[in-house]
């Protein structure tokens, strides 16, 4: 049985939610086929890089204990190994084994692949807009966030 599609937005907030919805059931599709959860794939993804907890969990906008709890599981999986960082050892970097590495970019390539169709008939220009949209959309909240969170400091916590 064909489902109907969705209806078509005719808002920004309406279409972000409705690619909210639609990027949450890619993440679990691409992650589900390599025996991960959707958080784990991001977490994998966030630390393509080598990087300290606190930044993944500034990253992923959750509390530094569940990126702990997250790099314990997947440590235990042979994907993550732990250093203390070069200027401050009390600071805990963690970085991708080669299999976390590995497990990262065939995640990338299965979200890649759920919208290959789409692109390939995009041209150069229309692929960089969509990037440049996206990315401007994306730093536009996250400005929004910060300026949250700064003006509940400045008000005690009471916004």
């Amino acid at each position: 049985m064909n489902e109907a599609p969705p209806p078509r937005a005719d808002t920004v907030p309406q279409a972000l939610g409705r690619l909210r919805v639609a990027l949450e059931d890619a993440y679990v599709r691409a992650s589900r086929e390599l025996g991960l959860t959707p958080q784990q794939a991001e977490l994998l993804c966030a630390a393509m890089s080598p990087a300290a907890v606190g930044e993944l969990a500034q990253t992923l906008r959750c509390d530094r204990s569940n990126v702990t709890r997250l790099i314990d599981r997947a440590s235990t999986r042979g994907l993550f190994r732990r250093r203390g960082g070069q200027e401050d050892g009390r600071v805990t970097v963690v970085e991708l084994t080669p299999e976390g590495e590995r497990l990262a970019r065939r995640f990338l390539a299965g979200l890649t692949a759920q919208t290959a169709a789409l692109r390939a008939s995009w041209s150069r220009e229309r692929h960089q807009l969509a990037v440049d949209l996206l990315t401007e959309i994306s730093d536009a909240l996250d400005a929004s966030q910060q300026l949250r969170r700064r003006g509940r400091r400045l008000d005690g916590g009471r916004t």
